[in-house]
């Protein structure tokens, strides 16, 4: 029996074509359920807090002691620790790690060029006149510093390198993945007895590029968002079940991806510019309460088992200075059930 190359056309396509549909009916059909014994922690930003006009301090004890959090993405941002080159000020992280330790928490500390919270980079003045190869020289430099200050501290349970550097997004130089290879292997040579991290878009990226060089990958999960492209309109991910991300991460797996977390679960609202100037009838578009206890629902129906929240600075913000109390009410709410 032979085929003709018509015949043969036809078969190829239909492999694919139940290869594709398989693919997807893996990622989106199913049913998802209450996943048992999930982490839950936050990113906290003492500098984002800052510029809602809030004290820092007082967010971060409202996060330890009136909500009870014990898990934290923390950044060193250079722009603060080393504004003049060489001269190095551990005193705001220092007191910010003491604080979680004392409560018996744990940290994700994050180091280098690209780092949580705008304008991304957050690199000093002196830093920017140099040329890129002593950038990375620097760069590699401060990861050294960072890592050695901190690598005796019991309360710095990972290291993050770089946050979402598969996007050219923000005041960063433009992605450069031999250069991550080359900071995610120095990390781990400084300090081989903790998990090595990066972070990724869990919608708009494959995870491929980088999860390869890491122990974990952090992923963000937004649910909704404003697209320029749609008129500014909000765009909400309704069509992606929970499980959706952890079967992308099985698929992944072929390639070399490892184990998955959140790094940034959205719970505050989708901007195209700073929350302060924003109008709060137009934050709760994109972060109503509704939404807000969606997300928290949705969050643990996902079956990953670590998953960082992105927004305790702006539930402080709109209750002390707003006079919305419910999402911090709700939060405090999600978390005391998790305890």
């Amino acid at each position: 029996m032979t085929f003709s190359r018509h015949t043969f056309f036809k078969f190829v396509c239909g492999c694919i074509g139940l290869i594709v549909s398989s693919i997807l009916a893996f990622l989106f059909v199913g049913w998802s359920s209450k996943t048992v014994g999930v982490e839950y922690g936050v990113t906290f930003s003492k500098p984002y807090a800052e510029e809602l006009g809030l004290n820092s301090d007082h967010v971060l004890q409202v996060a330890l002691d009136e909500i009870g959090i014990r898990r934290f993405r923390i950044a060193a941002y250079r722009s603060i620790i080393e504004p003049i080159r060489g001269e190095r000020h551990w005193e705001d992280l220092d007191y910010i790690i003491s604080e979680i330790g004392k409560r018996h928490g744990q940290v994700i500390l994050g180091v280098g060029e690209k780092m949580p919270r705008w304008p991304e980079c957050w690199s000093p003045e002196w830093w920017k006149k140099l040329s890129r190869d002593e950038q990375k020289i620097e760069t590699v430099h401060f990861i050294e510093a960072v890592i050695t200050h901190y690598r005796g501290n019991s309360t710095i349970v990972g290291w993050q390198i770089e946050n979402e550097p598969h996007f050219y997004y923000g005041d960063c130089p433009k992605p450069d993945y031999l250069f991550l290879q080359k900071e995610t292997a120095f990390a781990r040579g400084l300090d081989p007895t903790r998990p090595i991290s990066t972070t990724d878009s869990g919608e708009l990226s494959s995870w491929v590029t980088v999860g390869a060089f890491v122990d974990r990958l952090g992923i963000s999960v937004y649910r909704t968002v404003r697209n320029p492209l749609l008129g500014n309109t909000n765009l909400h991910y309704w069509f992606l079940p929970p499980y959706f991300y952890m079967r992308k991460a099985i698929l992944g797996r072929i390639f070399g991806i490892p184990e998955i977390y959140v790094s940034e679960f959205q719970m505050e609202p989708w901007s195209n510019t700073s929350l302060p100037n924003t109008p709060i009838a137009d934050q709760i578009l994109s972060m109503s309460i509704v939404q807000m206890k969606q997300n928290f629902d949705y969050a643990s129906r996902m079956g990953i088992h670590t998953i960082d929240f992105w927004g305790i600075e702006w539930w402080v913000w709109m209750r002390d200075v707003k006079g919305y109390p419910e999402f911090m009410d709700t939060a405090k709410t999600f978390w005391s059930t998790k305890k």
